[in-house]
């Protein structure tokens, strides 16, 4: 042990830890993560893992045996291995991708895949994404050089179509007996046989596009009758049992309305759909699997760690809830079994705890630490977050985030921090760098999940639909209200914080509530409405769909889209201001911080300025380092020094 925990710290760089009383620094919170996600071999002999070096994140192997790292991988600048699996036991699998900003949504971003050997030889690109993109479909455990993988070539209409390829060669074999249709997603069972087809047919609007789901059954591919109270069900597969009789997934389709997601069984034997476990406010999240693929349990994506148990009599099952109840108050998750199921690698995670990676002797029944992200900050010198509602003008519930500083007292200062998307993505329960670091030096952090966000149904994200800047603001509005109300915050001292979509929603916060919020942190915002949807200002504007998505999303006409952009209404704005870009932004390039600053420079409206030669979401530590520390300067003076 002594020998391993020298060589780790060696690896790690690991520094010796701040005293609790002390203030933590700036660094600790935005440094690159040492280890990002770990996986073990099927032998069981090695590790393989990524990790954060300047611009990129890059995997490396590592020898169990005597901790030495045996070969590295790194791809270039902005290059980061966003996945990666083991394709046998002496061979890594590595999707890449060019991520140009650390708020950078993965969607439509090209991924291309590479294979090599664990010694660093043989080095391969198996599929370059261009014309045609691929999913991994499964790993094909019995047949160790190959894997299948779905195939989707964008010029042509017969949607996705599987086949496997040689991870030695990169040579491609299409499969026969695939479902007929413009298939959307194809599923295999856990022996890699195609079993699930997902269709989506597509109508003149976006409501109208329809979902129908293919299956294979008695050597035939059948259409499901998933009788429907919705118009377009929101279907997601979550896995097989592990004898392949049935098929697990989430669904929306006996909701009417209030539609959270529930877990629904198919049984191929009896041709039964059974609702077998649904969340009162939450949307399904992942689905945790046995090392022989079966489906044990299931976690619900915006609530503080809640877990729902499938199949509690399967041994993997068992193991899970040991975990969950020697790590409590944290999540688990077990990223990797060896073939044979004697050992796992499982990370535990919280709210006050970046993550640890532990590997797991199911026969010997012991545990053994590898590693922590960020092994600098320590749970006792970090703030629990909490879940909190309250009712919007309209009526409608609104959920969210309240983070407070250690002391805890009432009429704190507070920083309402806005989450990006809009549509889909939401702020949930773990670690949070930004909250974090803001809690750390007196400040309450407020965290909205306003109408469009994700994770608590369809109906509550269509709601958000046209309301860019109406509804969508004034639930931030409410959830703003609501902490003055309640005494957490004082109403003198509030300032609003967001990146991309929640940059916007900084400024127009202040433009819109012009009395509530003493200053404003717009980082790589929106703020030429018009420009964002003209093709121009922004690389997501290239979508062929795109135009289709903002008429039923945002709106459309100039004259609405200049009612709703911060450019255009400056002269409204009475709070200090602090505008943050990045010059190689290309999600929401710097000509609209540019627009801005001249908006603001026309009417003589003070504010501050940090460009950085980076992108969308700064990547590089010390940027990260720069910007935050002028950010609590920032607030301190606009808002009262916390005591």
């Amino acid at each position: 042990m002594k020998r391993f925990l020298a060589v780790f710290f060696i690896v790690v760089l690991a520094g010796m830890p701040v005293a609790a009383n002390e203030l933590i620094p700036v660094r600790h919170f935005f440094e690159h993560a040492k280890f990002n996600n770990m996986k073990i071999s099927p032998d069981g002999k090695h590790i393989a893992f990524t990790y954060q070096e300047d611009t990129e994140v890059k995997l490396a192997v590592m020898k169990l045996s005597n901790m030495a790292v045996t070969s590295s991988f790194a791809f270039g600048e902005n290059m980061h291995v966003v996945n990666f699996h083991w394709g046998n036991k002496s061979r890594v699998l590595m999707e890449v991708a060019e991520v140009t900003g650390n708020l950078v949504n993965m969607y439509g971003t090209p991924v291309n895949l590479y294979a090599a050997n664990i010694d660093g030889t043989r080095r391969l690109e198996l599929f370059r994404t261009g014309m045609s993109g691929y999913t991994i479909l499964h790993l094909l455990p019995d047949q160790p050089d190959r894997i299948l993988i779905g195939k989707r070539h964008y010029a042509e209409r017969n949607g996705m179509r599987a086949f496997t390829i040689d991870i030695n060669r990169a040579k491609e074999r299409y499969l026969d007996d695939q479902p007929q249709g413009v298939i959307a997603g194809l599923i295999a069972d856990n022996s890699g046989a195609i079993r699930i087809g997902i269709e989506y047919i597509e109508g003149d609007t976006f409501d109208e596009n329809k979902t129908v789901i293919h299956y294979k059954k008695n050597d035939s591919w059948q259409k499901l009758d998933l009788p429907s109270k919705r118009a377009n069900p929101q279907v997601r597969p979550l896995g097989f049992s592990a004898d392949n009789s049935r098929a697990y997934f989430s669904s929306n389709h006996d909701m009417a309305e209030d539609d959270v997601a529930g877990v629904f069984v198919y049984d191929f034997n009896t041709s039964e759909v059974s609702l077998i476990a649904r969340h009162a406010f939450s949307d399904v999240g992942r689905a945790y699997h046995s090392h022989n693929g079966d489906v044990l349990a299931v976690s619900y994506m915006t609530t503080n760690n809640e877990v729902e148990f499938i199949n509690r009599e399967h041994r993997d099952a068992k193991l899970l809830a040991g975990l969950q109840a020697a790590f409590p108050d944290q999540a688990v998750s077990i990223t990797s079994f060896d073939r044979a199921g004697k050992t796992a690698l499982f990370r535990v995670s919280s709210d006050v705890n970046p993550g640890e990676f532990y590997l797991y002797d199911t026969e010997n029944g012991q545990a053994r630490y590898l590693a922590s992200a960020l092994g600098k900050l320590q749970k006792d010198q970090l703030q629990p977050m909490q879940q909190i509602s309250f009712k919007a003008r309209d009526g409608k519930t609104i959920r969210g985030l309240l983070t407070l500083p250690s002391d805890g007292a009432k009429n704190l200062p507070l920083i309402v921090n806005v989450h990006g998307g809009p549509f889909g993505p939401f702020d949930s329960w773990g670690f949070n760098s930004d909250v974090q670091f803001l809690a750390s030096r007196g400040y309450a952090v407020l965290q909205i999940n306003f109408r469009g966000s994700g994770g608590y149904g369809d109906d509550f994200q269509r709601a958000g639909r046209l309301q860019w800047g109406h509804a969508m603001q004034d639930d931030v509005t409410d959830g703003t209200l609501w902490a003055i109300e309640q005494g957490i915050a004082d109403k003198e001292r509030i300032c609003i914080f967001g990146g991309s979509y929640g940059g916007y929603a900084a400024l127009w916060g202040v433009i819109k509530e012009p009395d509530l919020y003493k200053c404003s942190v717009g980082y790589v915002g929106v703020y030429d409405m018009p420009l964002f949807f003209d093709g121009d200002g922004s690389d997501a504007s290239r979508s062929p769909t795109i135009e289709q998505y903002i008429t039923s999303h945002v709106g459309e006409g100039d004259d609405y889209m200049r009612s709703i952009s911060p450019v255009h209404h400056v002269d409204k704005i009475k709070a200090e201001l602090f505008i943050v870009h990045g010059s190689k932004d290309v999600r929401v390039p710097i000509v609209h911080a540019n627009n801005l600053k001249k908006a603001l420079d026309d009417i003589g409206k003070p504010y501050e300025w940090l460009v950085k030669e980076d992108g969308h979401g700064f990547f590089k530590v010390d940027h990260r380092v720069e910007l935050y520390s002028k950010m609590v300067e920032f607030f301190d003076k606009h808002i009262g020094k916390p005591n």
